[in-house]
């Protein structure tokens, strides 16, 4: 493993643990059934974050990307909760919503006014955290070097994949700071992304 993807694993845990603690610290949050799965993303999302790391720390570059998907689709979800219908809600709490890469990202650019930033990333990404996650020719691709049966991930896939799921960790961070009313929590959220950002 690289110098380089070592540091970003260091930077993005300490980031990590820096925002998780935003939240953590504030001690119960608002119940609720909105808030209630909110919040479970939420964790879910730190719980799959720390899983990444820890696989590429230990070279399971392919468990590592296959995670990606999870990830940015608890982050989708969590911006459902608080923006979607009672009907997408119910589907969420019946296990039966299924997130439409090709639209959601619009809905949720309209419903945050985060201009085209959802819609280009979910459009431009799908495919491939599709692929990762279930077994695709992107995944099998990487199983060789050569002829030789050696994973094969670039340095800059593997920083990819910190920074996307570590954005996640801080856009979800962003959202229940601010949902929540922890204002303090939210513009700190906010100053600690911007100084793991300049180094990214």
């Amino acid at each position: 493993m690289s110098s380089r993807v070592e540091e970003e694993i260091k930077r993005a845990n300490r980031f990590g643990d820096e925002i998780e603690k935003l939240v953590v610290a504030k001690g119960e949050c608002p119940t609720g059934d909105r808030n209630t799965l909110l919040i479970a993303y939420w964790s879910l999302i730190f719980d799959h974050h720390r899983g990444v790391l820890c696989l590429l720390s230990h070279n399971f570059f392919g468990s590592a990307f296959a995670l990606e998907r999870p990830i940015v689709e608890a982050a989708v979800r969590a911006h459902i909760v608080i923006m979607g219908s009672e009907e997408d809600l119910q589907k969420l709490r019946e296990d039966k919503y299924r997130t439409d890469f090709s639209t959601v990202g619009k809905r949720i650019d309209a419903a945050f006014g985060t201009g085209d930033f959802f819609e280009n990333f979910l459009k431009g990404a799908r495919n491939a955290l599709h692929s990762y996650t279930h077994a695709g020719l992107l995944q099998l691709g990487r199983r060789f070097s050569g002829t030789d049966l050696t994973p094969s991930y670039s340095e800059q896939e593997i920083v990819e994949v910190i920074w996307t799921t570590t954005s996640a960790a801080f856009l979800v961070t962003n959202l229940v700071t601010k949902h929540f009313g922890f204002e303090e929590e939210w513009r700190q959220c906010a100053k600690l992304f911007e100084e793991w950002g300049k180094h990214s």
